[in-house]
């Protein structure tokens, strides 16, 4: 891959690059440039000032209207169709194919091509399968290509940087609780005469009741930032789903109240807010300096890109040390790797590529037709079969996915790993001198009480939900036949529809699970109807019956390591499950278990008897 650098003082249009491209012929490159690089700035005027034929994309429509605005182009979505036919237009990656007979497209934040979260990742891979069709693509994005996918091979990589970067810096904060640490950190701002901008993922309880608990100490114009999915359909299918920029008065009493914070963003670029809530990473910018980031991990922790994207929304003030809720360490003893990035991306995803070949030339041996293939993958058996397809075809992105995934998860182990990926974009972490030892009332014993008495009745409606599900999907298999002018016709004695966006697709898909395994749909019924409630536990149910019969080589041999080291009588307390386990899983190459984890397994694959006195201890009655 031909990489480029360049350096500009100010904005990426003083290195001229798009005077050399020949927009006649055919190419494809990636513009490897920091956040408030001009990089929008630079080639949509480009664009613009030649009458080039092309589509710029963006993340979500509030920043398609933006930009709009900015430059006088006309804007595409599933609302203003108007102005498809202009000869330059902007829009957002759900359209991407409507856009083809241009042959020119441009993509914005090109690093979220590269997911499989929810519907996301579905619409990606028509996005990819779109480019393919393009003749000309240029990415942009402020962090380096990741995938290997073949829509990336060939490409030029234009790395450009600022000759004096913007340097920030990040404040870590140990915390007692997060709600807690949350009010302390947004009362600390607004002591110094700052805005708190709290990110906080996590779409949950949790902002209601630090909401209420700001409005008691007197903040009144609080502002959420989040996005929204827009479904479009058209005679009763879903046909699109757009992201959408959303900004509410959560302060306000009443409707006539409420401020237009929306309209502020939008047109200001700013909201008047006293404290402001975002779970939305991108695709806005707040201009001014009077702002105070706060990154609040909670159950939805922020990615290495969520933090470095939200310290790059506040553009015009980088001197400022934005603050991150964490109770991770700096350093653990005996800690070694390489954590730099993009060296730790590569060594990863290097690590899961070579895996996944070596698996794929297994499976060609053991699998002569598509169909064998396509049942053994579905098995799971192997940690590499989840990026082989049944093309015999390496799956590129979801191996660079998987890459970011297991970054994300170490970063939050150890602090010291989290600065030498941040640094990379110019993301000092420090220890910001504070703590929060703050623990909100909500906490109290009474309030637990009634969180545990509320989760367990979620528990039980969620459990008869998934029971219905069942019921109606073992109806759904029934046939029944009736006649009808002298011909026997057979069908669902339900005519049930499976909804694949629905409860009824999981058990749909571990219900075929299963029964590729040999299971009969009486004893498939019943594992269902014990734990498909709790998907961790039903996963676990699917991998340990998995072990006992899949036709897999490698989990025969597993299987055969578990019998010798396992015997009928032996009494083993946790660690020693765990010790013995994971010792099993590195001799047959297989990735190793937490504590909890391979207790859970264990006690799944054996019959057991517990014990509790002193200390907690499992005797192995039956081996399967």
């Amino acid at each position: 891959m031909e990489c480029k650098k360049f350096t500009f003082k100010e904005k990426l249009s003083e290195t001229r690059f798009l005077d050399d491209l020949d927009f006649n012929e055919e190419f494809k490159i990636y513009v490897d440039c920091p956040t408030s690089g001009g990089k929008s700035y630079y080639i949509l005027n480009h664009l613009k000032e030649r009458e080039i034929k092309a589509v710029f994309v963006v993340d979500t429509i509030n920043l398609a209207k933006q930009l709009s605005a900015q430059y006088q182009i006309p804007y595409y979505t599933a609302d203003h169709r108007e102005d498809f036919n202009s000869s330059l237009i902007i829009t957002i990656q759900h359209h991407i194919p409507k856009f083809e007979s241009r042959e020119t497209v441009i993509i914005d934040e090109a690093h979220t091509l590269v997911t499989q979260i929810g519907w996301k990742g579905s619409t990606i891979e028509e996005v990819m399968t779109s480019l393919e069709f393009y003749k000309r693509i240029i990415f942009l994005s402020g962090t380096p290509v990741t995938s290997d996918d073949n829509i990336f091979k060939g490409m030029q990589v234009l790395k450009a940087r600022k000759e004096i970067p913007d340097k920030r810096e990040l404040g870590f904060v140990p915390y007692k609780d997060l709600a807690g640490g949350i009010i302390e950190l947004c009362l600390f701002a607004r002591r110094n005469n700052k805005i708190p901008v709290v990110s906080l993922l996590d779409k949950s309880t949790l902002l209601p009741e630090i909401i209420e608990e700001l409005k008691k100490r007197g903040i009144e114009r609080i502002a959420t930032i989040n996005s929204e999915t827009k479904v479009i359909k058209k005679g009763g299918q879903k046909v699109e789903e757009e992201d959408n920029l959303i900004v509410k008065d959560m302060g306000a009493e009443s409707e006539g109240d409420k401020i237009d914070y929306l309209s502020q963003l939008v047109n200001e670029c700013r909201i008047d807010a006293e404290v402001i809530f975002t779970t939305y990473t991108q695709g806005y910018s707040l201009l001014g300096k009077n702002y105070l980031l706060v990154i609040a991990p909670g159950k939805n922790r922020h990615t290495y890109v969520d933090i470095v994207q939200m310290m790059n929304r506040f553009r015009e003030d980088t001197s400022v040390t934005s603050l991150i809720l964490t109770n991770a360490t700096w350093v653990k003893e005996e800690d070694s790797g390489i954590y730099n990035f993009p060296s730790i991306f590569d060594f990863l995803k290097d690590q899961l590529t070579t895996g996944a070949k070596k698996r794929m030339d297994e499976l060609v041996k053991i699998t002569k037709s598509t169909r064998k293939l396509k049942r053994q993958l579905k098995l799971q058996a192997n940690e590499f079969d989840q990026y082989i397809n049944v093309t015999r075809e390496i799956d590129h992105q979801g191996i660079a996915f998987s890459a970011f995934k297991k970054i994300n998860y170490t970063i939050y182990e150890q602090l010291h790993r989290m600065n030498k990926v941040l640094q990379y974009y110019n993301i000092t972490l420090c220890n910001s001198g504070l703590e929060s030892k703050l623990v909100l009332d909500c906490d109290n014993e009474e309030n637990k009480e009634n969180n545990n008495d509320n989760n367990k009745i979620d528990h039980d409606m969620k459990k008869q939900e998934t029971l219905k599900a069942i019921d109606l999907f073992y109806k759904s298999k029934q046939h029944e036949t009736t006649t009808f002018m002298g011909k026997e016709y057979s069908h669902p004695v339900l005519g049930v529809k499976i909804d694949k966006d629905s409860l009824q697709y999981t058990v749909e898909r571990t219900y075929k699970e299963l029964l590729t395994l040999g299971l009969q749909d009486e004893e498939i019924r019943e594992l269902q109807e014990q734990h498909l409630h709790n998907t961790k536990k039903m996963n676990q149910v699917i991998a340990c019956k998995k072990i006992r019969h899949s036709t897999d080589p490698t989990l025969i041999t597993f299987r055969t390591l578990l019998l010798s080291e396992f015997k009928v009588g032996e009494r083993l307390t946790g660690d020693e499950i765990t010790e013995r386990m994971n010792k099993l899983l590195v001799r047959n190459r297989m990735e190793k278990m937490l504590h909890n984890n391979a207790v859970q397994y264990f006690r799944l694959l054996f019959h057991t008897k517990e014990y509790n006195n002193h200390g907690r201890s499992y005797e192995i009655i039956e081996t399967f």
